[in-house]
């Protein structure tokens, strides 16, 4: 396929006025803030095929994973890669919330996504998530919720691998089932007493475990770590649509820096983790040991999609701190910095309290 420039493709102006058009979590279409008229999207699903991942690990032409020519522009700050819906000669880094001034634009081929999960969650939505979390724990610093008002959330869509495999695992190991003996014994009183001991009796197993695994969900950005992308799952890939540059006009969205086949290694990692929890479950009676497992991966597949997220990143005494929402579901994710003084008032407190409980006692 031919590639295309991204910015001929995010100009979207409206038919009644001329003004530029955004997508609206709320109407799932294309909406006017001036005049109000809303334009439909398509909603086609047709396009998001699985791409053979072997083809593409070897350096094999895959015809189904089609490439795109895109506009980006890259953070002089944290280096976040992000996609643009309008040319602008400043923009706001939705990592390190860093304001660029005429940055630099390059293009880069990129595996154009197959299909994307649009808002669901608005901005208003966010902002009430956020400042709801903000004000729950006694730790927090009290200045906590004004930092944060200087701080914008930012929606974006972030790029996503998912991978499918079929596996074929063979296991084997010791099965314990636990037996019980009586065991005689003299107490400190010189009375003989019983009492029942657990024993373990070792059984050889071995068997054979399939499994297919469908849509394990990487993150493609390394702004955020996979940990922290999952914090934030699941998502509903039922609901993916056409990759359409329309849903992103008004939005901002990040390119991958972790290749697909890096990112097929931490899925097959997730899949492995999974296999063997699913072995050890297959091997134990009881309990188990010794469990070794080889397993074989076929029918590998890939797709690339964008998912949406609000994100805030904030400093607090010169360390970051990052707030998540899952911009489909609204689940939430973050971490607040802890009151040094609250904490040293807390322990002060138990000391106190500690100190009149061994005062009563001796009073006592």
């Amino acid at each position: 396929m031919e590639a295309t420039s991204t910015a001929s493709l995010l100009l979207f102006p409206c038919p009644g006025c001329n003004s530029q058009l955004h997508f609206s979590p709320k109407h799932q279409n294309l909406v006017c803030e001036h005049c109000g008229t809303e334009v439909a999207i398509d909603k086609a699903t047709n396009l998001i095929k699985e791409n053979n991942l072997r083809q593409q690990l070897n350096g094999a032409t895959d015809d189904t994973a089609v490439t795109i020519e895109q506009q980006v522009y890259k953070c002089n700050r944290c280096g976040s890669q992000s996609v643009f819906t309008n040319e602008t000669p400043t923009f706001i880094c939705s990592f390190c919330n860093y304001e660029v001034v005429n940055p630099v634009a390059y293009k880069t081929r990129i595996i154009q996504p197959s299909g994307m999960v649009p808002f669901r969650i608005d901005y208003q939505q966010s902002v009430d998530i956020f400042k709801s979390w903000l004000g729950k724990g006694w730790f927090r610093p009290n200045d906590l919720q004004e930092l944060a008002r200087q701080n914008n959330l930012h929606g974006i869509y972030l790029p996503f691998w998912t991978y499918d495999a079929q596996t074929t695992s063979n296991w084997s190991g010791y099965g314990g089932r636990y037996y019980y003996v009586t065991e005689y014994y003299t107490d400190s009183q010189g009375k003989r007493q019983s009492r029942q001991v657990q024993h373990t009796e070792w059984i050889p197993r071995s068997g054979t475990y399939t499994h297919f695994f469908d849509d394990i969900l990487i993150g493609g950005a390394t702004e955020l770590s996979q940990q922290e992308y999952e914090s934030i799952f699941p998502y509903q890939l039922e609901e993916l649509v056409n990759f359409d540059a329309q849903y992103l006009s008004g939005w901002k969205a990040d390119v991958y820096d972790i290749p697909v086949n890096q990112g097929y290694e931490k899925a097959e990692q997730i899949m492995n983790e999974a296999i063997h929890e699913a072995c050890a479950d297959l091997c134990r009676i009881d309990t188990y040991r010794g469990l070794e497992v080889e397993s074989f991966f076929t029918q590998q597949t890939y797709k690339h999609i964008l998912l949406p997220i609000w994100l805030c990143s904030y400093m607090y005494k010169n360390k970051p701190y990052h707030f998540l929402v899952n911009g489909q579901t609204g689940r939430i994710h973050g971490k607040k910095p802890v009151s040094a003084m609250k904490v040293a008032l807390l322990v002060l407190a138990i000391i106190i309290v500690i100190v009149l409980i061994f005062f009563l006692v001796q009073g006592n």
